[in-house]
Order: structure tokens, then C-alpha cells, then sequence
């Protein structure tokens, strides 16, 4: 009984460990269009632990969330900042950005 409590809390620590190496990884994308794909890896991480029946804390599912908002935020602001042109720029153009 107290060596499967202990598998448990291993299995938790790793993935809680693996989930938090990869938030650090994206704290600064260089190219926007892999963002998406940090997301969805974010998500397969979390899904994949809760698959395993693994109860994640929830400060750190807070910390998931907060994660991709940001992440696909600035994926969003980087794409329009590239796609828009600085001597075509309008007030509205610069209150939506």
C-alpha cells in the first residue's frame, strides 16, 4: 500500500515537474508561428496526465491557462504586427493592435 502511494506521488512530480520545464521553455518564443504548436503541446502534456489519473495541483492548472492565454495573445499581436504596415497605419489600425 505505501509503495503504490509512493508511485503515485512519483508519477505526479514528474509530470508536474515535465509540465513546468516546458511553461519555462515558451517563457520567450523567437518565431510566433510555432506558438500554436506549444499550446497544443501544453495541452497533450495536462491531457496526458490526467489520462494517467494523475491530479494535477491547481495552482499549477491555473498556471496552464494563464500560460496559453498569453501564448496565443501574443501569437495573435505578433501575427497582426507583422502583417500591418507602419507608414499605412491608422488610429484604428493602432487601437486594435
Amino acid at each position: 500500500m505505501l509503495r503504490h502511494k509512493a508511485d503515485v506521488l512519483h508519477l505526479k512530480l514528474e509530470k508536474e515537474l515535465d509540465i513546468l520545464n516546458f511553461i519555462k521553455s515558451v517563457e520567450h518564443v523567437e518565431n510566433y508561428k510555432t506558438i500554436l504548436k506549444s499550446v497544443k503541446i501544453l495541452n497533450e502534456k495536462q491531457a496526458k496526465a490526467e489520462k494517467l489519473n494523475v491530479e494535477l495541483d491547481n495552482s499549477l492548472i491555473e498556471k496552464i491557462n494563464q500560460t496559453t492565454s498569453r501564448l496565443v495573445a501574443e501569437r495573435n499581436l505578433r501575427f497582426q504586427m507583422d502583417n500591418s504596415d507602419i507608414m499605412q497605419s491608422t488610429h484604428d489600425l493602432v487601437d486594435e493592435l
